[in-house]
């Protein structure tokens, strides 16, 4: 099945156009939808949002090229001395200011490497 040409026009990939037709036919709005092997994005947990069925999505991201916020990412280093330093530092942020979506929560966390999530499926 070719993605669906309506979400293609709105700059989405292949892959997230059919997930987010998929969203549409869902019966009911307001489902949660944790994204697993699934590299989310902001655009893609926005088009969820703004689409007809309200979907609130979280998941890993990537930490780069993904829109990540700059305050989120977090430096890689390869010598395990200086990555074991940092191990455990959390930066967070929380898109907001968007009136046709919930707002975007954004956490990375430096583990053995940096894990990037996001999500609108937060609540304060």
């Amino acid at each position: 099945m070719p993605p669906p040409a309506h979400y293609i026009a709105k700059k989405c990939s292949a892959l997230h156009a059919r997930v987010l037709f998929l969203f549409d036919q869902l019966k009911e709005k307001y489902h949660v939808c944790g994204l697993d092997n699934l590299y989310n994005s902001v655009k893609f947990c926005r088009d969820a949002w703004a689409g007809k069925k309200k979907i609130m999505v979280h998941g890993v991201a990537r930490k780069t090229g993904r829109g990540v916020p700059d305050c989120c990412q977090q430096e890689e280093f390869s010598d395990p001395a200086k990555a074991e330093a940092v191990r455990g530092t959390t930066k967070a942020a929380v898109l907001d200011g968007d009136p046709n979506c919930t707002p975007v929560v954004c956490v990375s966390i430096y583990d053995t490497k940096v894990v990037a999530i996001l999500s609108t499926a937060c609540t304060f």
